[in-house]
C-alpha cells in the first residue's frame, strides 16, 4: 500500500516538473521563434468566449501544409482560454513530424450541439508523426451533456495517426470518451491526467480500437467509466504505471456486440493501481458474436476496494448503457471509417456466431482488497468456455472487516500457482 502511494506521489511530481519544462520551452520558443506558430498569429483571441475555430484551422494549415516557412509546431500559448467549436485537423502533412503544443486552455461552447455521424469535438485524421504535448487544460464542459443528450461527442480522437506521441495532457469533464485511438500503429502515451465525476456517463479515459503497438504509461485516470478500454482489432498493447479510480477499471471489450467479429490479442497490463473502481481488470464479450481475446496478461496489480477485482464475462448485456444504436454509430467511426456495406460484412451471419473465444489469460501477483465478497468472477459460456486461464499469486482480501472473499468460476479451464484465492485445480 505504501509503495502505491509513493508511486502516486512521484508521478504527480514528474507531471509538475514536466509542466515547468514546457513553460521554459514556450519562453524559448517566443524568444527564438524556433519552429512554433502560435494560434494568436492567425487571429485567435483566447478570452474563452470568442470563437477561435477558424484561427486554429488557419494555424494548422500553416503548420501542416508547410506554408509557414517550415515551421511544424502549432502553439496554444499559456495564460489564455480558447473556445473552439468541433473541428478536425486533417493530414497528411508535408513534414514527417508535426507538433501540437497545448500550453493554454481549450474549451468547447457552453451548450450542446449536433454531434454528427462521427461525434468528436477535436479530431486528428491521417496525421503521421504527430506529437501532442500539454501543460494546459482541455475542459470538455461535459456537464451540459450528461444525462440530457443521447449523442454525445468524444473530446479528442486520433484516427490513422501512425507514430503518435502524446505527453502530459490534462483532460477533464469530457461529454463522452476523453481520448479515442483508432486505426493507428506505434503510439506512445504518458503523463496524462484524465478526470470526470464518478457518475458521469460513458466518460472513458482512453478507448483503443483497431490499433497495433500502443504503449500507455505513468498516468492518472479518474472518470465515470473504463479508465482504459481495449476494443476490437487491437494488438500489442502495453499498459503500465496507471492509477485508475474512480471508474470501471481496465477493460478488454466489450467484444462481439450485435454478432460482430472481434479480435484482441497480445495485451499486457502491468504495475497498475485501481482504487474504488466498479471493476478491476475485466474481459467482456457478447453472446452471438465471434472472434477471440487471447495472449493477455495482468501483472503486479494492486486493488484498493475494487468492486469486482477480476472478471471475465462472456454473457455481457451492456447493462446501464442502453444506447446500442449510438454504440453502433460510434464503433463504425472507431472502425477506420468503414462504409456501411463493409461494416456489415464483419457481422456473423444472422448474429449466430458461437461466441468470442477467451484463452491464454494470465493473472500474476494480483493483490489488495475487494469491495464485494465475490473477488473473482469468471463467467464463461457453457458451449465455448474459457481456456488456459492461469492464476499466479492472486491474493485478495475483503475491504469490509469480518468478511471473506471467494471466487466463482463457470466453464473455465486453467490452473493456479501459490494463490490464496482460486476456483480451479492447483497446478
Amino acid at each position: 500500500m505504501k509503495s502505491s502511494f509513493l508511486l502516486f506521489f512521484v508521478l504527480l511530481c514528474l507531471l509538475q516538473i514536466s509542466r515547468l519544462g514546457f513553460g521554459l520551452e514556450e519562453e524559448f520558443a517566443h524568444k527564438t521563434n524556433n519552429g512554433f506558430v502560435s494560434v494568436t498569429s492567425f487571429g485567435a483571441i483566447g478570452d474563452g468566449k470568442t470563437d477561435d475555430t477558424k484561427a486554429f484551422l488557419k494555424t494548422w494549415d500553416a503548420v501542416c501544409r508547410g506554408g509557414s516557412k517550415g515551421k511544424t509546431k502549432l502553439l496554444v500559448p499559456r495564460g489564455k482560454t480558447f473556445m473552439i467549436k468541433p473541428l478536425s485537423f486533417v493530414g497528411p502533412c508535408k513534414s514527417s513530424s508535426v507538433s501540437f503544443s497545448i500550453r493554454g486552455n481549450l474549451v468547447p461552447p457552453g451548450y450542446t450541439w449536433y454531434a454528427g455521424k462521427y461525434p468528436t469535438w477535436i479530431s486528428f485524421d491521417s496525421v503521421y508523426g504527430l506529437v501532442v504535448t500539454g501543460g494546459g487544460t482541455i475542459d470538455g464542459r461535459g456537464s451540459v451533456w450528461w444525462g440530457k443528450v443521447q449523442y454525445r461527442p468524444t473530446a479528442m480522437h486520433f484516427n490513422n495517426c501512425n507514430g503518435l506521441r502524446m505527453y502530459n495532457l490534462q483532460h477533464l469533464n469530457s461529454p463522452r470518451n476523453h481520448i479515442g485511438l483508432s486505426c493507428s500503429e506505434n503510439i506512445d502515451v504518458s503523463g496524462l491526467r484524465l478526470t470526470a465525476p464518478w457518475d458521469s456517463p460513458n466518460t472513458d479515459g482512453i478507448d483503443i480500437s483497431n490499433c497495433k503497438g500502443v504503449h500507455i504509461r505513468d498516468s492518472i485516470i479518474a472518470t465515470g467509466d473504463d479508465c482504459i478500454a481495449i476494443n476490437s482489432g487491437s494488438s500489442q498493447i502495453n499498459i503500465t504505471g496507471i492509477f485508475c479510480g474512480p471508474g470501471h477499471g481496465i477493460s478488454i471489450g466489450s467484444l462481439g456486440v450485435n454478432g460482430y467479429f472481434a479480435t484482441v490479442e497480445d495485451v499486457r497490463v502491468k504495475n497498475c493501481t485501481l482504487t474504488n473502481t466498479m471493476n478491476g481488470v475485466r474481459i467482456k464479450t457478447f453472446q452471438g458474436g465471434s472472434g477471440y481475446a487471447r495472449k493477455i496478461s495482468f501483472e503486479d496489480i494492486n486493488m484498493v476496494a475494487s468492486g469486482n477485482p477480476i472478471i471475465i464475462e462472456q454473457n455481457y448485456h451492456n447493462y446501464g448503457k442502453g444506447i446500442l444504436n449510438f454504440e453502433e454509430a460510434y464503433n463504425r467511426y472507431q472502425g477506420c471509417h468503414l462504409s456501411r456495406s463493409s461494416f456489415v460484412e464483419t457481422k456473423s451471419q444472422s448474429g449466430n456466431g458461437k461466441g468470442v473465444k477467451v484463452s491464454d489469460v494470465r493473472y500474476s501477483r494480483i493483490r489488495g482488497s475487494s469491495a464485494s465478497d465475490e473477488a473473482i468472477t469468471l463467467n464463461c459460456d457453457e458451449n465455448l468456455g474459457c481456456a488456459d486461464i492461469v492464476m499466479d499469486h492472486v491474493d485478495m482480501v475483503s475491504a469490509t472487516s469480518g468478511h471473506k472473499v471467494f471466487a466463482s468460476c463457470k466453464n473455465v479451464h486453467g490452473n493456479f500457482f501459490d494463490s490464496l484465492l482460486s476456483c480451479f485445480k492447483k497446478y
